[in-house]
């Protein structure tokens, strides 16, 4: 039977988790690359402004497994973790932070109560592998979770959106494909290709890279 959590404890300080983004604003750009037609005023430098952060980010939890999340019964003389109630918390961790179920969640068989023991789970979320490290705060079920960052792909067109808009000085739509995406891993650093388009002109766009540093602040350079 699969255990039920009991009371989660309070999660560990995190970056900002709220943030208001003012609409893009300002006049139509004529072009949107070096090789323009003469009297067409390229496209400014990017520059990496913070004005705005990607919002709820959460890679570590603490959590508590109650009741039947430590195993009464003793394998081989050794209290054990019932995986399934450490699966279940990972779905549900997962869920409150990004609004996405993952999926083929999975933990090893035998996991030993033990204080300052660590395993690894794996799942899928949104299509993309997630590694979710787990450290065993003591033997009656407190655990830490440290899994991958996982932004919102929402989120981040939102707020570079704003960014390219207020450097270019017009209304800018940002796309970070593949469509239909949720969310997507990502380490702070590593580049997100994206496109920003002018949102009167969707003949009007260029490539750019997009970064999110730790504390949730994207930057932009185009590509």
């Amino acid at each position: 039977m699969t255990a039920q959590p009991t009371t989660p404890i309070s999660t560990p300080p995190f970056p900002p988790q709220g943030a208001t983004y003012p609409q893009p604003y300002g006049q139509p750009v004529y072009g949107a690359g070096p090789d323009l037609p003469p009297g067409y005023p390229p496209l400014p430098p990017a520059s990496k402004r913070n004005t705005g952060k990607v919002v709820g980010i959460v890679i570590a939890v603490l959590v508590l497994l109650g009741g039947l999340g430590v195993a009464a019964l003793f394998v081989f003389g050794t209290r054990t973790v019932q995986p399934e109630s450490v699966q279940q918390e990972i779905v549900r961790i997962t869920q409150t932070a990004v609004g996405v179920v993952p999926a083929d969640v999975r933990c090893p068989d035998e996991i030993r109560a033990e204080a300052g023991a660590t395993f690894a789970c794996t799942a899928t979320v949104d299509g993309q592998p997630v590694t979710y490290d787990v450290r065993q705060d003591d033997d009656q079920g407190h655990l830490t979770i440290n899994y991958d960052r996982l932004l919102k792909v929402a989120e981040v067109e939102s707020v570079v959106a704003q960014q390219v808009g207020s450097d270019v000085d017009v209304d800018v739509n940002v796309e970070c494909p593949p469509a239909g995406r949720t969310v997507v891993v990502n380490a702070p650093g590593t580049p997100i290709a994206c496109t920003a388009t002018n949102a009167t002109d969707p003949s009007d766009s260029a490539a750019i890279t997009v970064t999110v540093a730790a504390d949730g602040t994207p930057s932009y350079t185009f590509a």
